[in-house]
């Protein structure tokens, strides 16, 4: 391409910046760790370099919570079981972290999840250590066209909790006495049609479970669905005078009758340090010398053999006994024991009005 104002080739300007600051930005999951508060935050659906579930799923859990309950909740080797397990994120996590896992699904999508009803578990009684259910929130969602999907039934008639109420009761009757349930669920806003407004399907549910289950505690997960971020969303928010949807409740519930009230630490309690007064001391009759005095004795005796050495060879001095030192001014007596001043402890000489006052002074 040529310049018409001249002859010369046309060359574009160079971006500014270099080639790698002119690439978008990688984004990087932060580190997984306990939730250690009742709100959970994580910028991601999926943790590590792996994807667990079908990140194409529509209303799939995010991953990070189902591993932070498996961590709090369950031991490697335990059974958990996931009736609603859509794309099989719960196998996935389970796997990962050493559980047994079976998953349900009246629309399975994947070979290892199993063709049956959350109201009918081919499971016998009492047998599993941890359910996780992630429901449809009544109509939110079109799941599949099975007649049995409970997404087809609506929360404004009560049909919704009908079902969800035998659900519940099928998850009691799996889970062990002492056993750990984790319900993951929102609260719907209908706009139109019958039955429109809010509907709090979060505390219809909480009060269900409570019949049959003891609480444990109530966790709030922020949502990082796209739709909180499209524009034409929030101004309908804004426009209509309603809510979009920022957290989903984590309902964690237990059955009664274990062994263990309440779930277990998830670290060994802090053992009082054991009393080793007395330890590492040696005695000599009455006398009680500690490491310290016994290390200076030595030192002192190192001193002393030392001195000897040099009054053998002629370099110590051979003055023993008393004698005079100007001091402060004005003249002092002192004494001197054994080899002079390299027969001294090893520490700052104290004078007084008569002399040093050493080791042996009375």
């Amino acid at each position: 391409m040529k310049d018409h104002r001249s002859n010369k080739q046309f060359r574009p300007r160079k971006p500014q910046g270099s080639y790698k600051q002119s690439q978008p930005q990688q984004f990087r999951k932060p580190p997984l760790r306990i939730q250690p508060t009742t709100l959970w935050d994580y910028p991601s659906q999926h943790y590590g370099d792996d994807v667990q579930g079908d990140p194409n799923y529509r209303g799939a859990t995010p991953s990070y919570v189902i591993w932070n309950l498996l961590q709090r909740y369950t031991q490697e080797g335990d059974l958990v079981v996931d009736p609603c397990c859509g794309s099989g994120t719960t196998l996935d996590v389970a796997k990962d972290l050493g559980r047994n896992a079976m998953g349900f699904d009246v629309n399975p999508t994947r070979e290892d999840i199993t063709n049956a009803d959350a109201r009918d578990l081919p499971v016998k009684n009492g047998e599993v250590d941890f359910v996780f259910i992630d429901p449809p929130y009544s109509t939110h969602l079109e799941y599949s066209d099975d007649v049995r999907c409970i997404g087809k039934l609506d929360a404004a008639d009560g049909s919704y909790y009908e079902a969800m109420d035998l659900v519940l009761e099928e998850i009691n009757r799996v889970l062990k006495p002492g056993g750990f349930l984790g319900l993951y669920v929102s609260d719907s806003y209908v706009h139109r049609g019958l039955g429109k407004g809010f509907h709090a399907i979060g505390f219809e549910l909480f009060d269900q479970m409570r019949a049959m289950f003891t609480p444990i505690d109530i966790v709030s997960v922020v949502r990082h669905n796209r739709t909180l971020e499209m524009g034409n969303y929030r101004a309908s928010a804004e426009e209509e005078n309603f809510y979009l949807r920022g957290f989903n409740y984590l309902f964690v519930m237990q059955k009664p009758g274990g062994e263990h009230e309440g779930p277990r630490p998830l670290r060994a309690p802090k053992q009082a340090k054991p009393d080793r007064r007395g330890e590492g001391k040696k005695w000599e009759g009455k006398k009680q010398y500690s490491k310290k005095v016994a290390k200076r004795d030595a030192f002192i005796g190192k001193g002393k053999k030392a001195a000897k050495r040099q009054r053998e060879r002629g370099q110590g001095p051979e003055f023993h006994g008393s004698g005079e030192k100007i001091y402060g001014g004005k003249k002092r007596t002192f004494r001197v024991e054994g080899g002079g001043p390299t027969d001294m402890p090893a520490k700052k000489k104290r004078w007084n009005k008569k002399g040093p006052r050493g080791k042996n002074d009375s």
